[in-house]
């Protein structure tokens, strides 16, 4: 059964596209949150699954993995226990199917940041808000209990449909596919090969964290696409040897494993590779 949320905010406009706005106590508090099933057709017969996160704060957004999120919750919680963080964080450099990209929708204000780990190292790059040109369509659905509109794109060499519920006046959506009148509650590429849909939506329970810039290397959104599709096929092709100082081996539930060198998790998409952004 869908469970109705008032908002409490009001809208006003930035660059065009409607933004939501609260007072905020200090820091950045999220309102509500967003859960998301993105799953990956790697093969004919094979998908992978992810599970993610969008975090609504009053005029950014936070798309990231859900395992990261609990870390995150975790360490905002007065006294936390390190047991507790550290199980937690064992669990995320566990996870065999991480979401490898933290998306800040309109932040800094007008525009998107996107940080990934490739490789060793951790990448990061600013574009326009929305940099998705919608068309909107008079198509209906009913999705996590919400009338959706429909709406299509193009954006990183795919061309995408977005289901939007115009009920959730705010302009954000999974990954980086916001900027219409209505949280984005499903989205596919047209091979319908990658495919985010929500499955709950709540009010917000902890703070939107702000981006960690420590040791990130800042690099242009073509360098940072093609790097990073190289590397999900190889991802020690950039690693030089003489750099690495350790390599450890972590036995993963499933029988699958993880690998981290100098104490990094080296990311391998296991079941192959199908890149989200082809330019």
């Amino acid at each position: 059964m869908k469970q109705i949320f008032v908002l409490t905010a009001y809208l006003y406009a930035v660059g065009g596209t409607l933004c939501l706005h609260a007072q905020e106590n200090g820091g950045v508090s999220a309102q509500y949150e967003c859960l998301y099933e993105y799953t990956v057709q790697v093969k004919d017969d094979m998908t992978d699954t992810y599970s993610t996160i969008l975090q609504i704060g009053s005029s950014q957004a936070k798309f990231f993995d859900y395992t990261t999120y609990r870390v995150d919750s975790a360490a905002q919680v007065p006294n936390p226990s390190d047991e507790a963080l550290q199980d937690l964080r064992t669990r995320e450099r566990k996870n065999p199917f991480w979401f490898d990209y933290i998306i800040y929708q309109n932040h800094p204000e007008g525009k998107m940041s996107t940080y990934s780990v490739m490789g060793l190292d951790r990448y990061t790059y600013t574009e326009g808000g929305n940099p998705i040109a919608w068309t909107l369509a008079e198509d209906t659905a009913t999705i996590c209990g919400y009338a959706c509109r429909k709406a299509t794109g193009e954006y990183g060499g795919r061309l995408w449909t977005a289901w939007y519920a115009e009920e959730i006046p705010v302009p954000f959506g999974p990954w980086k596919l916001c900027g219409l009148p209505g949280l984005v509650m499903r989205a596919s590429d047209s091979e319908d090969i990658h495919r985010f849909e929500a499955f709950a939506f709540r009010s917000g329970s902890v703070g939107i964290s702000a981006p960690d810039r420590t040791n990130v290397i800042t690099t242009s959104r073509e360098k940072f696409v093609k790097l990073k599709n190289t590397l999900k096929g190889d991802p020690f092709s950039t690693i030089p040897k003489e750099s690495i100082t350790s390599i450890t081996v972590l036995k993963n539930d499933g029988g699958t494993s993880s690998i981290l060198v100098n104490g990094t998790k080296v990311r391998m998409a296991i079941n192959g590779y199908v890149p989200l952004e082809l330019k």
